[in-house]
């Protein structure tokens, strides 16, 4: 959970500075965690980050408050005070006007509304028991057809590890299915000589 917190935290980091921008709410009283450039970060601005990012109450509460978790709630700190020092540099520099910037933004944006849509929606589905024998004898089937079905554990001994795995499979459905609900609501049709031979 830290890996993801600390990868969401990078995907996201503008929103996130706007995020941390909070602590100037006059009734955000609560302790200055950092300061960056003399601009403060508070606690209550902070946490509020890190809830919005992980998207779950109970592990953004669990980073926060478990003792256990001290030094990846402080890295991903110190990850979001770099970025946003990084970020007003590059601001007083002129570069957030670079045409190449822009480009790199819009593309990094739209990455992170595809994988979040996709979390999303992947996170919603919870597998009947059924589902999950489904997934196993798949499985079997295509591992059996490659020559490696022989040492497979029963559907018994592993149910409770299939969930996971069943999760990541729709994952990849949604992928497909979001995909297509795109092209079908935004069709695009492209000039003679620039079709690819794959839309990505």
């Amino acid at each position: 959970m830290e890996m993801r917190a600390a990868r969401m935290m990078g995907m996201g980091g503008l929103l996130a500075l706007g995020l941390l921008g909070c602590g100037k709410v006059s009734k955000d009283n609560s302790k200055v965690v950092a300061s960056v450039g003399g601009e403060k970060i508070t606690e209550q601005a902070f946490n509020e980050t890190v809830h919005v990012f992980l998207g779950d109450k109970a592990k953004a509460d669990d980073l926060l408050g478990n003792q256990a978790m001290r030094e990846q709630r402080n890295q991903i700190l110190a990850s979001l005070v770099n970025q946003k020092a990084l970020f007003d540099y590059v601001k007083s520099q002129g570069l957030d006007k670079d045409p190449q910037v822009q480009l790199q933004i819009t593309s990094a944006t739209a990455g992170a509304y595809f994988q979040i849509m996709v979390d999303r929606l992947a996170s919603k589905a919870v597998p009947t028991d059924a589902q999950l024998k489904i997934f196993y004898d798949d499985y079997v089937l295509q591992a059996k057809a490659a020559g490696q079905g022989a040492n497979i554990p029963p559907f018994d001994q592993v149910k409770d590890q299939l969930p996971e795995a069943w999760k990541r499979k729709q994952a990849d459905v949604v992928r497909e299915t979001l995909m297509t609900t795109l092209n079908q609501k935004y069709p695009v049709v492209f000039a003679e000589g620039y079709q690819p031979t794959q839309r990505q």
